[in-house]
C-alpha cells in the first residue's frame, strides 16, 4: 500500500518534471522564433522608412546604379538633378533637292572643259564641271525648270547653243532618338540648308538683274556664313558624344566644306561684280552636288 502510493507520488513529480522541461524548450525556441523574426520583419522595414517614419529617399535605387549629376560651374559634379535628358523618338525629313542647270558644253577631254570653263568663269558663269561619263560645263543652275528654259530661250536668241540639264538628290525620311533639344537641332540642319541654298540663288538673281550691288551681295554671304558657320559648332559638339554615326557626322562635313566655299566667295574683291556673280553661280550648283553625294551616302 505504502509502497503503491510512493510509486504513484514519483510518477506525478516525473510528469511534472517533463512538462516543465517541454515548456522551458518551447520557451526557448518561442524567444529565439521571436528574435529571428523580428531581425526579419526589421530588415523589410528599415529600408523602406527613415528613423523618422517618413520614405526614405534611396527608396527604389538598387545599389551601384549611378545618378546622374549635373557639373557646376568649375566643372565640378553637384547634387542638382540633371536637366532634362528625356529622349524622344521622331521622324526626321531631309528633302530632296534638284537643279535645272545650264550647260553650255559638254566635252570627253577634261582639260577642254577645264579651259571652256575658265573662259565661262571670266564672263560671269559658274564654269562648274560635272563629269559622269561626259565633262559638262555648267554656268547656272535654277530651282525650277521654268527659269531655266527661259535663259536657254534668251541665250538661243543671241545664237548661243545651250542644254537644260536636271539635277537631283534622294530624299530620305529617317528615324532618330535623342532629346528633344537635340532632335531640334539636327531637323533644323536639314532644313537651314535647304534655305541657304535657295538664298544662293536670289542673290545670284538679284546681283544678275542689278537690283543689289556686288558690296550688298556681298554682305548677305557673311551673314549665310555667320548662320551656317554656327550650325556646323551645333553639329560638331552633338558629333562628338556619337560613335561613328553616319548621318550626323557626314552633316559637319557637309556644313563644313560649305563654309569653306563661302570662305572662297569673300576671298573676292567686293566691288568686282564679274567674279563674285561667277564664285555664287559655283558655290550654288556645288552646294547641291555635295548634298547629293551625302544624301547617297546614308541611303546607301
Amino acid at each position: 500500500m505504502r509502497y503503491s502510493r510512493l510509486k504513484k507520488r514519483k510518477t506525478k513529480q516525473r510528469y511534472a518534471a517533463f512538462v516543465l522541461i517541454v515548456l522551458l524548450v518551447f520557451g526557448v525556441i518561442y524567444v529565439l522564433s521571436a528574435g529571428t523574426l523580428g531581425k526579419f520583419v526589421s530588415n523589410l522595414i528599415s529600408p523602406i522608412l527613415s528613423r523618422d517614419g517618413s520614405p526614405d529617399a534611396t527608396d527604389g535605387v538598387s545599389d551601384g546604379e549611378p545618378i546622374l549629376t549635373v557639373p557646376d560651374d568649375n566643372g565640378n559634379p553637384t547634387d542638382e538633378p540633371a536637366a532634362d535628358t528625356a529622349k524622344i523618338t521622331e521622324t526626321l525629313k531631309a528633302n530632296a533637292l534638284s537643279m535645272f542647270a545650264i550647260q553650255m558644253g559638254a566635252f570627253t577631254d577634261s582639260a577642254n572643259a577645264e579651259t571652256f570653263a575658265q573662259e565661262l568663269r571670266s564672263k560671269g558663269g559658274a564654269g562648274y564641271i560635272l563629269n559622269d561619263g561626259f565633262y559638262r560645263v555648267l554656268a547656272i543652275g535654277f530651282q525650277t525648270e521654268g527659269d531655266a528654259k527661259q535663259v536657254k530661250e534668251e541665250l538661243k536668241a543671241e545664237g548661243i547653243e545651250s542644254h537644260v540639264y536636271q539635277i537631283a538628290s534622294a530624299g530620305v525620311d529617317m528615324k532618330i532618338t535623342a532629346t528633344e533639344a537635340n532632335v531640334s537641332a539636327i531637323r533644323s540642319a536639314y532644313e537651314m540648308w535647304k534655305e541657304k541654298y535657295a538664298a544662293l540663288e536670289k542673290i545670284i538673281k538679284d546681283l544678275d538683274f542689278d537690283t543689289i550691288s556686288p558690296s550688298a551681295a556681298y554682305g548677305q554671304i557673311e551673314e549665310i556664313k555667320k548662320a551656317m558657320e554656327q550650325k556646323r559648332d551645333e553639329l560638331q559638339a552633338l558629333n562628338a558624344k556619337q560613335n561613328n554615326n553616319a548621318i550626323l557626322s557626314g552633316l559637319v562635313s557637309l556644313y563644313e566644306s560649305e563654309n569653306q566655299s563661302l570662305d572662297e566667295i569673300l576671298s573676292q574683291n567686293s566691288s568686282d561684280k564679274v567674279a563674285i556673280s561667277s564664285k555664287i553661280k559655283y558655290t550654288d550648283i556645288e552646294m547641291l552636288m555635295r548634298y547629293k553625294d551625302y544624301m547617297e551616302q546614308i541611303t546607301k
